[in-house]
C-alpha cells in the first residue's frame, strides 16, 4: 500500500470517528501492527465492520483477534492495546 493510500485511508478513518473509545483502537494502531509485521490490510484486522465508529462501538463487533487484544487489555488493565501481543494470537503465520 503507497504512503498516499495509507494517508487518504487514515483521514477517511479519523474523520469516519474510527476511534474506539473501549478499546482504544485508532488508524495509528493499524500502521503500528503493520509495522510490527502483521499482516493488517484494513480495520477489519481486529473488527468486523469496515469502519468502526465510536459512538456505535460495542465489544461483539470485534473479530476474535479483537476480542484477543481487548482480553488482553483488560486482564492487564491497560489503556490501549498492547499490538506487541497480536504475535501471541494463537494460530498459524496465516493467523497473525
Amino acid at each position: 500500500m503507497s504512503v498516499v493510500t495509507r494517508v487518504a485511508l487514515a483521514a477517511l478513518l479519523v474523520s469516519a470517528g474510527a476511534g474506539v473509545n473501549l478499546a482504544g483502537a485508532t488508524p495509528q494502531m493499524l500502521s503500528d501492527a503493520k509495522k510490527g509485521g502483521m499482516p493488517a490490510k484494513n480495520c477489519q484486522y481486529c473488527h468486523t465492520e469496515t469502519v468502526p465508529k465510536k459512538e456505535t462501538f460495542k465489544p461483539e463487533s470485534l473479530n476474535d483477534r479483537g476480542k484477543f487484544l481487548l482480553t488482553d487489555m483488560q486482564q492487564r488493565k491497560l489503556k490501549a492495546p498492547d499490538l506487541e501481543k497480536l504475535k501471541d494470537y494463537p494460530g498459524g503465520k496465516e493467523q497473525k
